[in-house]
């Protein structure tokens, strides 16, 4: 019977640890599988076959920003801002000079070449899609590693 008590407290220990909430709790883009096909020869994505621009398609897990860095190269970011991912209103966009990626919540910018932070509190740079392009189609898609 001495022996009950101890479990009980010590169980109750192990829980009170096991659900303590940390306020440095990381957070990271949830995944989602990423197939996308763009036709940059088609007239809704012509303007992808020019370095410096981008454009906005669905897919990933809060959209997908794809930019021409060079021609016939591309990188693709999902748009979930990596800081707090899971904040609604935390949605990567391009800012005005087209160089940036910025978070609307909380500040964080990122290269848009790159995906590289150039300021703001995210540790994190956005989750990058790989891409390939092939004959005239641009494959975005996750990478398995």
């Amino acid at each position: 019977m001495k022996l009950l008590p101890k479990i009980i407290i010590i169980s109750i220990l192990l829980l009170a640890i096991g659900i303590n909430p940390s306020c440095d709790r990381e957070e990271y883009v949830p995944y989602v599988y990423v197939n996308v096909q763009l036709y940059p020869d088609m007239p809704s994505h012509i303007a992808l076959k020019t370095p410096g621009n981008y454009l906005y398609v669905d897919g990933g897990y809060k959209g997908i920003v794809v930019a021409c860095t060079a021609p016939d190269e591309w990188v693709a970011f999902d748009r979930a801002c990596p800081h707090h991912p899971r904040t609604n209103d935390a949605i990567l966009s391009v800012d005005s000079t087209g160089l940036f990626l910025e978070c609307p919540v909380c500040g964080s910018k990122f290269n848009l070449n790159d995906g590289n932070i150039v300021s703001g509190p995210s540790k994190y740079t956005p989750l990058q899609y790989t891409t390939d392009y092939q004959g005239s189609v641009l494959y975005i898609y996750n990478s398995y590693y």
